[in-house]
């Protein structure tokens, strides 16, 4: 049903392109019959086309309020050369179960990257917060660092307290926006890649019931930090798991 929707959606756009050729019709000496047949077809394919396209485009351009440039892409967030994951205030990787659960994004970045020597991205994380004036944990929700790992640049943010009853009420907001203003000045428009925040890193109880929520209110966190800094431009494409696709395509579809 959502294919559908989408697919609606942007019925008037590729209408608008076929619309030419119906243009042309109407002066061309062809019978009543074709003129109808190649008038219905444009009808057909403003709708096929992207009814088609929704199963199989990669990358969805979401449109916010301010200039950033912001896209939602359907696969796997450690094929990307730059990405986020997160953790909490006081940096822990080490997917125990005690504070970072062994299937959280964390959890599965550690098992993929550092297998067998999770000590190594400790001691990495260590270094990175020493290189900072205020290296004390636990930190400020939405602190990030940054490391190198073969050609890829991976972000670390400070989401979470390690205990959920410790978080405050608005912590997602205070984690988001000030994330945001971090990479604006770190990333110097390169994109940084973000899994859907709040929805399938097992370590935050957001109160995000599903896939849609977490888009929708990480998209409002966009169009609120683009309205304080309005001269800022993010370059942020977010990762939502394939099988996120139809679900997450009624909202694309009014966004």
């Amino acid at each position: 049903m959502n294919h559908i929707k989408y697919a609606f959606s942007k019925f008037s756009f590729w209408f608008s392109w076929f619309a030419t050729i119906i243009g042309v019709v109407t002066i061309l000496d062809l019978s009543k019959l074709v003129r109808i047949i190649i008038v219905l077809g444009c009808f057909l394919f403003s709708f096929i086309i992207p009814f088609i396209s929704s199963f199989i485009k990669k990358n969805f351009e979401i449109h916010t309020i301010g200039k950033s440039k912001v896209a939602l892409s359907f696969g796997d967030l450690f094929d990307e050369e730059c990405f986020l994951v997160t953790t909490n205030l006081y940096f822990d990787v080490n997917p125990t179960g005690e504070y970072i659960s062994e299937d959280s994004l964390l959890g599965n970045f550690v098992r993929k990257f550092f297998p067998n020597n999770v000590a190594e991205l400790e001691e990495k994380i260590r270094c990175e917060l020493q290189k900072h004036e205020n290296n004390i944990t636990p930190t400020n929700y939405g602190k990030t660092i940054r490391i190198n790992l073969d050609e890829k640049i991976i972000y670390f943010m400070a989401f979470t307290d390690r205990r959920k009853t410790n978080q405050p009420e608005d912590f997602y907001i205070k984690a988001v926006q000030s994330f945001l203003k971090e990479i604006i000045n770190e990333n110097h428009g390169k994109t940084i890649c973000i899994p859907l925040l709040g929805n399938n890193n097992n370590l935050s109880n957001s109160g995000f019931s599903d896939s849609k929520i977490s888009l929708l209110s990480f998209v409002s966190m966009i169009n609120y930090f683009e309205i304080i800094n309005q001269r800022s431009q993010l370059n942020i494409k977010i990762i939502a798991l394939p099988e996120e696709r139809s679900n997450l395509l009624d909202i694309i579809a009014k966004i």
